[in-house]
């Protein structure tokens, strides 16, 4: 991104514009894959070699720094992707506005440690939050030229400092544990790996920032922003609410436990949304105004999702005994149930991700007051949960996002113009396949093959062979779903246009 950015008015015809929206996409996919994979087998060594307090402080941590890096971006980086006046001018503006309060923040925090301490009974609890805080500069410093990056559609750059990021982290991590650090070598990954992927935005950098800050141009960022932040922050605060609840109720342990379990769980499905959201969002931006395009593809992107959330969330469901002792080891085997119950929260996620319609058409508004009643429904419930058990708050996660999940269709079918028959093209095939999975699942645990099999031929063998029978079932209800999926892939790897 130049200096000589301006408008972002794009004369391009519409077939251009999406073929540039999703060319990258092919990058997004090996970054957040390749992301995602390195931090999954991190997390299988890692969880060998420490034990569930160490994760269960740094869950603590990171709830709060989470919190933190949300409340100091007040949306900005969004807002860059959508707005529409002098780029530049508004870089300038969200660089500084984001500056000044991560550092008013990260003192805050370190102020406010001691009483973290105090408050979950572990004086750890502190340290591990001061010393972290500390990943806050580097986020900030990344901020602008990662959005700016978003907005060009240069997915490459992010898909490649995406990716160090997450080895450099990796590899601090596993190093300083097998050399005993236990939770500092937890610390000290992230940390090294947000300085890493901060440090190669700006080598070299493609934007320079100017100390000017234009009040108009401040007011409608930050005005649009703020709606933005806003419904990100409620929803965050429902992914943060059981970790806060599980911390203060059930004591570290069992949150270092949640911990496992829910990253086990989400790995693969925030994966799976993470491409989604980077390609959709800003290609959705940029057809705003055709709803045509904008309806077929969420209902074809939707339904490729649901064709990988549904094996995934039945594999989890069905197989979580087996795999669990083979994947992270036997004394992890009380992570089984939550895993179980948070199998649901993956095969629904697809269908309650689709905040890129609501930006993209500028009803950010609207989105604001669907998360608002959503957050206030699932936290009173996490509460109540939580002093019950680990499973309960696992249970109430599932059922919560499974509840909301109709009004969210409905929201979205009135902006986009789509009834009913049409929203359910994504779902009709996908929810037959669960049947035919299930159905598979249930006879190869009934026909006694894993005692036979051992451990680990079992977690591989009863996984695929019901997945198989899923592709099947798929296939001879919708035969022309290869072609369909491979005219998403080929949007997706950027060799078809968006229309």
């Amino acid at each position: 991104m130049t200096r000589a950015g301006g408008r972002n008015d794009d004369p391009r015809g519409a077939g251009e514009t999406s073929t540039l929206a999703v060319r990258g996409a092919s990058w997004t996919a090996f970054g957040v894959g390749a992301q995602r994979l390195a931090q999954t087998v991190a997390l299988l060594v890692l969880a060998r070699i420490l034990v569930p307090e160490d994760f269960g402080l740094v869950a603590l941590a990171m709830l709060f720094l989470s919190f933190a890096n949300r409340t100091k971006s007040l949306g900005l980086q969004t807002a860059l992707l959508q707005f529409r006046g002098e780029v530049a001018s508004a870089a300038d503006a969200a660089f500084l506005i984001n500056g000044v309060i991560t550092m008013a923040v990260l003192l805050l925090i370190v102020l406010a440690s001691p009483l973290v301490s105090s408050w979950f009974g572990d004086p750890r609890s502190g340290a591990v939050l001061a010393v972290m805080a500390l990943r806050l500069l580097p986020q900030a410093a990344a901020a602008v030229p990662s959005a700016l990056a978003v907005k060009a559609l240069r997915f490459r750059k992010l898909a490649l400092i995406t990716l160090g990021d997450s080895v450099v982290a990796a590899v601090i991590a596993v190093v300083m544990a097998l050399r005993g650090f236990g939770v500092w070598a937890l610390v000290a990954g992230s940390l090294g790996g947000a300085t890493v992927g901060a440090l190669l935005w700006w080598c070299p950098p493609e934007w320079r920032p100017r100390l000017r800050l234009d009040r108009e141009t401040s007011r409608q960022l930050v005005q649009q922003g703020v709606r933005i932040w806003s419904s990100g922050n409620l929803a965050f605060m429902i992914d943060s609410a059981n970790r806060l609840f599980i911390g203060s109720f059930l004591g570290v342990i069992v949150l270092g436990l949640y911990d496992v379990a829910s990253r086990l769980v989400h790995a693969p499905l925030q994966s799976l949304l993470g491409i989604n959201d980077r390609v959709a969002l800003p290609a959705f931006c940029r057809e705003q105004d055709d709803l045509g395009i904008l309806g077929d593809w969420l209902i074809r992107l939707t339904g490729c999702l649901l064709l990988i959330t549904v094996p995934a969330s039945g594999t989890l469901f069905f197989f979580a005994d087996v795999l669990v002792p083979v994947l992270i080891g036997s004394r992890w085997a009380p992570v089984v149930g939550p895993v179980r119950a948070l199998a649901p929260y993956v095969l629904v996620m697809p269908l309650l991700s689709m905040s890129a319609v609501y930006i993209a058409r500028g009803r950010t508004g609207l989105l604001l007051r669907f998360t608002a009643v959503r957050a206030a429904v699932t936290v009173m419930a996490l509460f109540a949960a939580a002093h019950v058990s680990l499973l309960a708050v696992c249970a109430v996660e599932s059922a919560s996002a499974a509840v909301f999940v109709p009004l969210n269709l409905f929201l979205v079918g009135r902006i986009l113009g789509l009834g009913p028959t049409q929203l359910a093209r994504a779902v009709t095939v996908p929810a037959a396949g669960l049947v035919a999975f299930s159905a598979a699942a249930l006879a190869l645990r009934a026909s006694g093959a894993g005692a036979l099999l051992g451990p680990a031929a079992s977690a591989l063998l009863f996984p695929l062979g019901s997945a198989l029978v899923f592709a099947v079932a798929v296939f001879l209800l919708r035969p022309g779903i290869v072609s369909e999926g491979r005219e998403v892939l080929a949007v997706a790897l950027g060799r078809k246009c968006f229309n």
